[in-house]
């Protein structure tokens, strides 16, 4: 792939692409590292070899992004906002299988519209796990994550939806390494799949642990 020369014509900025789209370049580069961070992991994703995949050179990078911490910490940025947008929805619904359907349906449309995010997600969450690169907005996706299923299981417990002595933090770590293997399948084994595979956990969820119901409600 052809690449901008290293020395950038007289008069401009170090790295400035000439005759290039700013935002689709910048862009191009975020993308670029999502992939190579998905594919090598964080840390053998060099400068140069999401330049090389991006198709810019060095100088075009650098122009766009200081270091390589800061490119991640955009895209884990992205990808907070995503989940947490999911859980925002989720959390509008009422009743603990409402709950988890739309959370569910609104990651399997993420997944379908945007399989990238999905599989870095993943990639971010092992990395975080590792204690390789841990940063304040991998921090916030994985709280995200599991503080919309202990929510909803706390409000579920005291609205008479699950027996007064479940364990909310017990059911809240199962339903959030569900949703984080489900990520896993849906972004790295079988795409197509993942819609039957989130049918059959709410299924799952209706016979097991929503199969009996507590008799009167307590208001929260």
């Amino acid at each position: 792939m052809e690449t901008e020369p290293l020395t950038p014509p007289e008069g401009r900025g170090r790295g400035r692409p000439v005759g290039a789209d700013a935002e689709t370049t910048r862009r191009n580069i975020l993308d670029a590292a999502r992939e190579v961070i998905v594919e090598r992991g964080y840390g053998a994703a060099t400068f140069q070899k999401i330049a090389l995949r991006a198709g810019v050179s060095r100088p075009t990078l650098h122009y766009y992004f200081s270091t390589r911490e800061q490119l991640y910490e955009i895209l884990l940025r992205d990808a907070y906002s995503r989940v947490a947008e999911c859980a925002v929805a989720a959390q509008r619904e009422h009743g603990l299988r409402d709950q988890l359907a739309v959370f569910v349906l609104a990651m399997q449309q993420l997944n379908i519209s945007d399989t990238a995010t999905v599989r870095f997600l993943v990639t971010a969450r092992l990395e975080h796990h590792r204690g390789g690169r841990r940063s304040d907005a991998a921090d916030a996706v994985v709280a995200t994550v599991h503080g919309f299923y202990h929510s909803i299981v706390v409000q579920a417990i005291a609205h008479g939806e699950l027996a007064p002595d479940v364990d909310a933090l017990a059911v809240a770590d199962m339903l959030a390494a569900v949703f984080w293997g489900m990520g896993f399948h849906a972004g790295f084994v079988d795409a197509g799949e993942a819609a039957a595979v989130a049918r059959q956990l709410l299924r799952v969820i209706e016979v097991g642990l929503l199969n009996e119901r507590v008799g009167a409600s307590v208001e929260a």
